[in-house]
């Protein structure tokens, strides 16, 4: 009996992790960020002029939101005078591989720059951009 209140007690260290259906990017799990490379922030034409910070939020979200939000919903994140978010599709399978259309919208420049990807989950689970 004492088991039903043990369940709201194992979800608080994890309330603050997920942010499903938009809002600001939590950090994601680094192994999960690391797989993602360079993400498309990485070949946003904005790249090599954001500053480290807002590279890792960008990915950050990025990972999030392949990982964890609906459809259509943007992920949002800012940091060093940028701002941006990701937005997936529809999670879809390849064979045996989960893969996920997604864009990255980078604000801070002239105008927004957004870069479209895919990337699929790999045999270990984690997301790899596909080219």
């Amino acid at each position: 009996m004492a088991f039903k209140h043990l369940v709201p007690l194992l979800a608080l260290p994890m309330a603050g992790c997920l942010s499903f259906g938009g809002g600001q990017a939590s950090l994601a799990p680094s192994a999960g960020v690391k797989a993602l490379g360079e993400g498309l922030v990485g070949q946003s034409a904005l790249a090599s002029r954001l500053p480290a910070d807002a590279k890792a939020k960008a990915l950050a979200a990025e990972f999030q939101a392949l990982e964890y939000t609906p459809a259509g919903q943007p992920v949002t994140w800012s940091a060093d005078g940028y701002s941006g978010q990701v937005v997936p599709t529809q999670p879809y399978r390849v064979g045996s591989q989960d893969c996920r259309a997604y864009s990255q919208t980078i604000n801070g420049g002239k105008q927004p720059i957004r870069t479209l990807g895919t990337a699929c989950k790999t045999p270990d689970g984690l997301w790899k951009p596909v080219a």
